[in-house]
């Protein structure tokens, strides 16, 4: 199978498993959660920069050069050291694999395989009120819990939730 969903094609240890569960074909691979600090990681290197330049242009004792000189050593460090943290990010953010039969769910540390039989499919809308101006948030929501009562994953709008509910439904989830 080739990358579906969120560009992500299934693991080898994901197919394996879902193989041996008899899950059938994949449907598509749904990214749970962030782990991305955006900008802001790059944008760190950018913070150390004028009190370094300041403390080492100025007319101040080798001390206080010094710990210019730090701070201009923290910037350069700090831009690499981010962009290596972006990108192994991927091993850290949660997947949902999406099968005819069943989910294989990762996290860093686990992985968790359930069939559509034992899982519960809850959509609801979640509104949230924004600021002092009334202004509300309304979202779309897809919960997808254990029969036993335990929420395996939530996605909210980025999530193509009609897809998911749809292969859900035809695997044999219950709503």
């Amino acid at each position: 199978m080739g990358e579906t969903g969120d560009g992500h094609a299934p693991p080898r240890e994901v197919m394996r498993l879902a193989e041996r569960l008899g899950f059938g074909p994949a449907r598509g691979t749904r990214t749970l959660g962030g782990g991305d600090v955006g900008c802001l990681g790059p944008g760190l290197g950018i913070v150390p920069l004028p009190p370094g330049t300041g403390l080492v242009a100025g007319p101040y004792g080798a001390a206080v050069t010094g710990l210019g000189a730090a701070f201009l050593a923290l910037a350069v460090a700090l831009v690499p050291l981010t962009l290596r943290h972006e990108n192994r990010r991927d091993d850290r953010i949660p997947r949902l694999y999406l099968f005819d039969r069943g989910i294989v769910l990762t996290r860093s540390t686990e992985i968790a395989a359930c069939p559509w039989t034992d899982i519960r499919l809850v959509e609801h809308t979640q509104s949230t009120a924004i600021g002092q101006g009334g202004a509300t948030l309304t979202v779309n929501r897809l919960r997808l819990g254990h029969i036993d009562g335990g929420v395996l994953c939530s996605m909210g709008a980025s999530a193509p939730l009609d897809e998911t509910a749809r292969t859900a439904i035809a695997g044999g989830a219950y709503t």
